[in-house]
């Protein structure tokens, strides 16, 4: 009796353990069916973002062309409506436009270089990128000749290919120094006069023309750090830091202090555009019916290229902050 008893016993602990494992399992294959289910959903919220970054990737670059577009709309009208008799310097603004420039610089030089006459049809672009910055439009569609340099192997290549059509570009790949800036111009056979000289490197530009003597230019083009205020002569040190990243408003020269070394150089300061990016001079003895102006009148503070509701820094703020940061300035 005790023998069936425990049989009894053991079938039904079988049977127990049988339900529980078919239990188990049925756990088991819910929780791989809500895993699935789970794994779906995030594929899909992974689907649905890389959607949205592209939506938003787009609006941006929509944005981008309306703004252009309606620069370029803007300046059409300029051209139509506007009396000539405009005293300088809205005379210049009012001429801007943008063909292949980043900030309507395009209508600026030209204009430029009709008050000061042109000579040999040549320029020097010192910081070129990939675009060609501010000499693109001579190069591409007025066939001057001229040196691009860069330092960026891959923008050196991009500029190469896209001046291919003008045999009279010379695309160098170069780290540009005070040390070498005249080699590099002598070597490719830019000395004397040419008719514009465009420096936009982001560091050290103003010792890069404070040691530039092998040519001069009619027209000169530098950009500015406007984020370091109108009337503060400072710049980035001959030997910048070089850090992996830096604050984005550290970069270049004041528009102070490139005006002083520019003035010293025998150039004069006519015009700042409106994006606070590019200053606009002259040489002596050139354009006398345009006026000079200093700093202080010509400084524009710069705006964000999408944007113009967008706080900036002041900036005395901005000098603080670099300072806190241990990051070296030299007053000129």
């Amino acid at each position: 009796m005790a023998g069936r008893l425990l049989q009894r016993i053991a079938a039904h602990l079988v049977s127990a353990q049988a339900a529980e494992n078919r239990a188990l399992r049925q756990e088991l294959a819910q929780l791989r069916e809500m895993t699935r289910q789970m794994a779906e959903r995030v594929e899909e919220v992974h689907r649905t973002q890389k959607q949205l970054d592209r939506v938003l990737k787009n609006q941006a670059i929509d944005e981008k062309f309306r703004m252009i577009f309606r620069r370029q709309l803007a300046s059409l009208i300029r051209a139509a409506y506007f009396d000539t008799t405009i005293p300088a310097p809205l005379a210049l603004q009012a001429r801007r436009f943008r063909l292949r420039s980043q900030n309507e610089e395009d209508g600026i030089i030209l204009s430029l270089l009709e008050a000061t006459g042109v000579g040999s049809r040549r320029f020097v672009e010192i910081g070129c990128g990939g675009s060609g910055g501010n000499s693109a439009v001579l190069a591409l569609d007025m066939g001057w000749s001229g040196l691009m340099i860069d330092g960026h192997p891959r923008a050196a290549r991009v500029a190469s290919h896209e001046f291919r059509p003008n045999s009279g570009v010379t695309v160098v790949q170069a780290m540009v120094s005070p040390e070498n800036v005249n080699a590099l111009l002598q070597q490719h056979g830019y000395t004397g006069e040419v008719d514009l000289l465009s420096i936009d490197i982001d560091s050290i530009d103003y010792w890069i023309l404070d040691a530039l003597d092998a040519c001069t230019a009619r027209v000169l083009v530098l950009e500015y750090n406007a984020h370091f205020g109108p009337t503060r002569a400072i710049t980035l040190p001959r030997n910048p830091p070089t850090r992996e990243t830096l604050p984005v408003e550290y970069f270049g020269a004041s528009l102070a202090a490139l005006d002083q070394v520019a003035r010293r150089k025998g150039y004069r300061l006519v015009l700042c555009e409106a994006s606070g990016v590019n200053a606009f001079f002259v040489r002596n003895g050139y354009a006398p019916g345009i006026p000079t102006m200093t700093p202080e009148q010509a400084y524009r503070p710069f705006r964000h290229r999408l944007r113009d509701d967008e706080p900036l820094r002041p900036p005395e703020k901005v000098l603080a902050a670099l300072d806190r940061e241990g990051l070296p300035l030299v007053s000129v």
